[in-house]
């Protein structure tokens, strides 16, 4: 049985791309806002390439992944949305990697890290957000190769990632914006995404899920 998992509780309030005042956990170690089911419909709403059952599959991925270390799956989703460009990808890492996170992708340099399966690809992002956000050990067996190039606990919320994980000094307000359009997007489209609309969509077999 996995072990227990912490979360530090505690919505924080930031300005979102809809305008006014939206509630959103910026912590890295924390838990979600929004719904898996309003993450995976605001990812088929940016990116319609990305079906609705493939889009729930992933949210649902982040969710169980981000849970079981303690890492809050609002902000991982954003950052996958945000490095991959709502799964258009298109940037130095392909979408055949596995990488949802530019994990090993330099600046100019290096495509990064290639993984067999979206939700390895997914664990190794989360293994790395948690090692950037705390001193903690993993709760599963470690699969990123870079987990030593890390300085710990030295990224506790999103805008700490700007500067430490990505050199975009703007890194953390993009990761935050993202978050708030979700929880806007819940907020401005109840009907989005209903649980009972989607608890008939079939997860497809994306392979090591």
């Amino acid at each position: 049985m996995r072990a227990p998992f912490l979360f530090l509780f505690g919505c924080l309030f930031a300005a979102g791309s809809f305008g006014g005042d939206v509630p959103v956990n910026p912590a890295v170690m924390g838990s979600p806002v929004v719904p898996v089911q309003v993450r995976a419909s605001f990812l088929n709403a940016m990116n319609p390439a990305v079906d609705l059952a493939t889009a729930l599959n992933y949210s649902l991925l982040y969710d169980e992944e981000g849970s079981f270390e303690g890492v809050n799956p609002d902000l991982a989703f954003a950052q996958m949305l945000l490095e991959t460009s709502f799964l258009k990808f298109g940037g130095q890492v392909r979408s055949g990697q596995n990488n949802f996170a530019g994990l090993g992708a330099l600046d100019g340099g290096d495509k990064g890290l290639v993984f067999a399966s979206p939700r390895l690809g997914i664990r190794a992002q989360i293994q790395h957000l948690k090692y950037y956000a705390t001193t903690l050990p993993l709760n599963g067996t470690p699969i990123n190769p870079r987990l030593g190039y890390v300085k710990r606990a030295s990224a506790v919320n999103a805008w700490q990632l700007g500067g430490t994980w990505a050199t975009d000094p703007d890194y953390g307000n993009k990761l935050v914006d993202l978050m708030s359009r979700m929880v806007a997007y819940a907020d401005r489209s109840p009907e989005a995404a209903p649980r009972s609309a989607l608890s008939d969509v079939a997860r497809p077999p994306i392979p090591g899920n």
